[in-house]
């Protein structure tokens, strides 16, 4: 691997879209052939840098997209991307506005927002004539976003009513994806509740709407209890898509990490026995030491939690202890054991291994932070199959 793309600092991500493709395929081939999958590309790629991750997952098929935010979207489409992007957050009228000026299409979860995107669908036809899709989210369970049950008739009547409104979709979100494979467990009860609401849209004469509920998990927790309906239905994969699993006993799905966070030793120094290392001299030499520096500290998502994970020597395949307190740019290493280490020399702060869940792990948290936490200051570098690095 070459760093010095980075320019003045070996610190970067590299982001392999080989990989990203990959897990693409394995996630599609997880539901049944021509089932509908939308990659969410939210903050950023999960990290990973939205525009790259986007242009490789329409080369590797992806008609849809989803994100979080109204400026993600408009951001993509900046970057030249003109295929159908989902937007899964809230909107105010001026929102509503971007979404169509922009052709975003809304996840709309109320029925202000339902009344927001008719209003504007309204103004546009009466000049151009032409429709645009919106998908529903109900909410069944998760108690964050999404029609509550009971506004389900009145969203479908709305609908119904509206020559201007066309319903490409129907959603809803797993609170408990991993469970998704037990009848009788959260997520089947969602489905129920899913269903019932789907019966409601179709009462009002509704149809052709494909509907989409699982995540991530969801996909590992339903790969054990898959009816031939539930495996037609569309999917929203996360964290899946970039190579990580949170730990379920749901089977794995076989995908491999994107991305892989590297820098280099710049600096090496002896220390007698009874010296201390960092803010606070929490780490104190028990023995004649050697300690390497690396710069890579909390201001790039390298947190001070991180303190004792450890790091991976490339060259020498061996691992070292992080010690001391991580700073805002740097956090040093103990060589003392790994004589042969040398300024210049490549180490894997994450990726295959260390791999993102260890550092989860030790912050008590999920891989989904450690990968969104990666900040604006670490060059992405991103590899894609025989074309040159990129930045």
């Amino acid at each position: 691997m070459d760093v010095t793309l980075s320019r003045h600092r070996p610190t970067v991500a590299f982001v392999n879209l080989d990989r990203l493709a990959q897990n693409f395929e394995i996630l599609r081939g997880r539901l049944e052939p021509g089932a509908w999958l939308c990659p969410m590309v939210k903050a950023n790629a999960y990290g990973h840098g939205d525009s790259a991750v986007a242009a490789r997952l329409r080369r590797a098929g992806a008609t849809h997209l989803g994100v979080g935010l109204i400026e993600e979207g408009v951001h993509l489409r900046q970057s030249g991307d003109h295929g159908a992007i989902l937007h899964f957050g809230l909107f105010d009228a001026m929102g509503a506005q971007v979404l169509w000026e922009e052709r975003l299409t809304p996840v709309i979860s109320t029925i202000d927002g339902l009344e927001l995107w008719a209003r504007v669908c309204k103004q546009a036809m009466s000049t151009n004539q032409e429709r645009r899709a919106l998908h529903l989210k109900i909410n069944t369970g998760m108690n964050r976003l999404g029609l509550s049950l009971h506004d389900v008739p009145r969203a479908a009547e709305m609908i119904a009513a509206n020559k201007s409104l066309h319903l490409e979709g129907v959603a809803t979100h797993f609170s408990d994806g991993e469970d998704a494979g037990h009848v009788g467990g959260r997520t089947d009860q969602q489905l129920k509740r899913f269903m019932s609401a789907v019966q409601e849209l179709k009462k009002a004469g509704l149809s052709g709407f494909r509907l989409h509920v699982a995540n991530s998990s969801g996909l590992r927790g339903l790969s054990g209890g898959l009816t031939p309906e539930r495996i037609a239905w569309g999917a929203r994969p996360g964290i899946s898509l970039y190579g990580l699993e949170n730990e379920m006993s749901a089977p794995s799905l076989g995908v491999k990490p994107v991305m892989q966070l590297v820098s280099r030793i710049v600096h090496i120094q002896d220390l007698g026995r009874g010296d201390r290392v960092s803010y606070g001299g929490h780490w104190q030499a028990s023995r004649d030491s050697r300690i390497g520096v690396t710069p890579c500290g909390y201001a790039d998502g390298y947190h001070r939690s991180f303190t004792g994970a450890s790091i991976v020597v490339d060259k020498l395949k061996a691992r070292v202890p992080v010690i001391g307190t991580v700073c805002m740019d740097y956090f040093m290493c103990d060589l003392t054991d790994v004589e042969s280490a040398r300024v210049g020399d490549l180490v894997v702060l994450f990726g295959d291994s260390p791999s993102v869940q260890e550092l989860a792990d030790r912050m008590g948290t999920i891989s989904y932070e450690v990968l969104t936490g990666i900040s604006e200051r670490v060059p992405r570098l991103y590899v894609d199959g025989s074309l040159p690095i990129s930045v």
